[in-house]
């Protein structure tokens, strides 16, 4: 392997428009090491950070025949920048559905003979009945059989991904009908 570690990153690309394995190797190990400790700098998880890098390399990999890249350092930099700007949108989504669902969980489950709970869980009611059925359907097997989305999904026949979406759009209805009291700072 030695072989390819005096060529340039656009000898390189060329090698691997055509298919060559060893190209492939030498750009990896270029590079890998280097991604995986920017990734660092924004994103905690370790094991997410190596996913990341591996998959973008197995992206460069199924393109290689078709790649068009003037710079690979900026390309490869680039698609790591993308992948941090995806995991921490999906992480900060992530966060707050937690929140919000324990919040409208522990609303919904109220049993208690308190006025003021039963007119929350009364409102709580109607504004999920204000939605379309498949969602309306997945957010309550969420709460009331506190379902995993795996299970909603196999129970619906829809994939795990629509459950998401449909709880994620719930959760966005319920929080637009109950205003979140000002926080005193």
């Amino acid at each position: 392997m030695r072989l390819f570690q005096d060529h340039t990153d656009a000898e390189l690309v060329s090698l691997l428009r055509k298919g060559d394995k060893g190209a492939f190797e030498a750009i990896y190990r270029r590079y890998a090491a280097e991604l995986y400790r920017y990734a660092r700098k924004s994103v905690p998880v370790p094991e997410d950070c190596e996913e990341m890098v591996q998959d973008v390399f197995e992206s460069l990999w199924i393109r290689h025949e078709s790649l068009e890249i003037e710079s690979l350092r900026h390309y490869l930099f680039k698609s790591v920048r993308y992948m941090i700007i995806r995991y921490i949108q999906r992480k900060g989504v992530q966060d707050r559905y937690a929140e919000h669902y324990k919040i409208f969980a522990s609303l919904y489950e109220s049993g208690s003979a308190d006025g003021n709970n039963e007119s929350l869980r009364n409102a709580l009611m109607k504004s999920l009945e204000s939605l379309p059925e498949r969602c309306r359907m997945a957010i309550k097997l969420r709460i009331t059989d506190n379902l995993s989305n795996q299970e909603i999904a196999e129970k619906m026949n829809i994939s795990r991904r629509t459950v998401e979406l449909y709880i994620s759009r719930a959760l966005s209805h319920l929080r637009a009908s109950f205003p979140q009291p000002s926080k005193a700072t």
